[in-house]
């Protein structure tokens, strides 16, 4: 069973009812606290117990309000303090219970946020070097397509230079044909008829007289004056 009273140095008590040197007697304020209270604290939860318990103190002891802290570490060396009534533990324990939970809570949703921290992290990365692979193949595309606008050119360049080549080959030969025609080609009819006579002839032939029917050179071939 825990002791009813228990004696705390008076610099303690002062340190917790007047604020002097919280820091140096933060660990003994706990202390002190923890007992009047009966409970489990720690340096989070200790402002929380220490302000029902000292609203306990100066209920109890309303002439520690009006004393400097200089007064009350004149009363002597340590002070003995009682553990607070049932319903004051009660209520401090209550109080605990929702901040325990409450920060239980913060705690799970800050290593809740870290987690989704680090997974937006790691997407954010992936994310970055998607875009960065993205606007490397759109390079790529780009390259492509414009290789292909220039081979694409060179190949209509190369086509037309073909095809004006082929023209020139055709109006040549049909310069040819026209040519071949004016000069001497011969018109074969559908009756059997003889060849045409060459240019500015008669159409009679120069040897004498009409050919013999058993020799080519006609009845007398060298009767001609020509010969």
């Amino acid at each position: 069973m825990a002791e009813a009273r228990k004696v705390f140095p008076m610099n303690t008590f002062v340190s917790y009812l007047k604020g002097v040197d919280k820091e140096g007697n933060k660990k003994s304020v706990v202390e002190l606290v923890g007992y009047m209270t009966q409970a489990e604290i720690d340096e989070e939860l200790a402002p929380f117990a220490a302000a029902l318990a000292k609203a306990w103190i100066y209920e109890q002891h309303p002439e520690l309000v009006k004393m400097t802290s200089g007064d009350l570490a004149a009363q002597g060396q340590n002070v003995s303090v009682a553990i607070l009534p049932p319903d004051v533990t009660a209520e401090v324990n209550a109080l605990f219970a929702k901040l325990s939970a409450d920060k239980k809570t913060i705690c799970e949703q800050a290593a809740k946020l870290e987690k989704v921290e680090k997974e937006l992290a790691e997407k954010t990365a992936i994310l970055k070097d998607t875009d960065t692979r993205m606007k490397a193949a759109e390079t790529k595309v780009k390259s492509l397509e414009a290789s292909l606008q220039s081979q694409g050119e060179k190949l209509i360049v190369a086509s037309e230079a073909k095809v004006t080549e082929y023209i020139g080959k055709v109006d040549e030969l049909l310069k040819m044909i026209e040519d071949v025609k004016k000069h001497g080609v011969v018109t074969v009819s559908g009756g059997g008829g003889g060849a045409a006579p060459a240019a500015g002839g008669t159409g009679t032939p120069d040897v004498g007289g009409e050919p013999s029917s058993d020799f080519g050179f006609g009845s007398d071939a060298f009767a001609t004056d020509k010969w």
